[in-house]
């Protein structure tokens, strides 16, 4: 399969899952191309692609807005074919908070008109040392609050690589059928 992945990052681990997907998916002998939707290139022909895979992180309860552009000016596309969103936030990383994660992804398919064939909700990461005051204590109080560090302001990683890999694989198998 010809695969695009198109992600949005603010603290680049949105952009550590992509580039993991991709490397995957070409381990597996899939042709991918990466792109920042941010950054997305005119020349590029999404026509082109088989299936897309989307990746974005939640920040204050929405996805990024490039994540949202790119779902929305393409929403035709992605609905004709096979695609898949990883919605990145800390609310993913808990099973008990994983029901806000899940709305936040419905609020963004009503907002893009998008679809996705898969969804995966994911964990992401928190890097204090890149918070600016206010981002710091809104993120020690959300970590702290959700059990998801013992030590406040400690960095922390809580994506699980694992199920990426199966995502991905059944997205693979599922979009080629």
């Amino acid at each position: 399969m010809n695969v695009l992945i198109a992600y949005t990052t603010t603290e680049g681990q949105t952009r550590k899952i992509a580039e993991t997907a991709a490397g995957h998916l070409s381990h597996r002998g899939h042709s991918v191309t990466l792109i920042d939707a941010g950054e997305e290139s005119a020349e590029l022909d999404l026509k082109a692609f088989d299936a897309f895979i989307l990746a974005g992180s939640v920040h204050q309860e929405q996805h990024q807005k490039a994540i949202k552009n790119f779902a929305t000016a393409h929403r035709d596309l992605l609905n004709a074919r096979p695609s898949a969103l990883i919605s990145v936030s800390l609310s993913a990383a808990l099973e008990e908070t994983r029901p806000e994660a899940q709305n936040y992804v419905e609020r963004f398919a009503s907002v893009t008109g998008w679809q996705p064939l898969m969804i995966l909700l994911l964990g992401g990461a928190v890097r204090f040392a890149e918070y600016d005051y206010f981002q710091e204590q809104v993120v020690k109080f959300i970590v702290m609050k959700r059990g998801l560090a013992s030590e406040a302001g400690a960095d922390g990683e809580f994506t699980d690589w694992k199920a990426l890999e199966k995502f991905v694989d059944a997205f693979v198998e599922r979009g080629s059928g």
